[in-house]
């Protein structure tokens, strides 16, 4: 049993340092796609292009608030709002999901910018598979059955 509680303090920790790093990632993605957004929406001659534009300058803003640890975005407003927000598996498919739209701008920047983004929600969607098959692996080695608490 004390076996079992040391691994899972292991796992813990391997856990938050992932999820430092991904925030790091997540961070500087936030802050490029609002970035090019931005540049985006100084052509004013395509409207559609301007709410697409919007959107996704909000969206980067978002994630890079988020990823600040909560510091200017307290926890009790993902929760209620956008719960999807608060699991590393929910951030990743909201980061491959705005990767997608600013690669359909069909700008190198915002293709380049959408790339990355969809490589961080790639790594984000991973780690949650990853750990999920760690925690079984442990699990079983421990003596416990899969799907039964240890």
């Amino acid at each position: 049993m004390k076996k079992a509680s040391k691994e899972a303090s292991k796992l813990g920790n391997q856990v938050k340092n992932m999820e430092r790093g991904l925030g790091c990632l997540g961070f500087i993605g936030g802050v490029l796609t609002a970035g090019a957004s931005f540049l985006g929406m100084m052509n004013i001659l395509n409207p559609l292009g301007f709410v697409v534009e919007a959107y996704t300058f909000l969206f980067g803003i978002a994630i890079a608030l988020i990823e600040m640890q909560n510091q200017c975005l307290p926890l009790s407003f993902l929760e209620r709002w956008a719960r999807f927000m608060t699991t590393l598996g929910g951030r990743g498919v909201f980061y491959v999901y705005v990767g997608s739209l600013s690669i359909a701008k069909s700008t190198f920047l915002s293709f380049a910018v959408g790339a990355y983004m969809m490589g961080v929600g790639c790594l984000y969607i991973i780690s949650v598979c990853r750990s999920s098959s760690v925690t079984e692996r442990e699990m079983t080695e421990s003596g416990g059955a899969k799907g039964t608490p240890v």
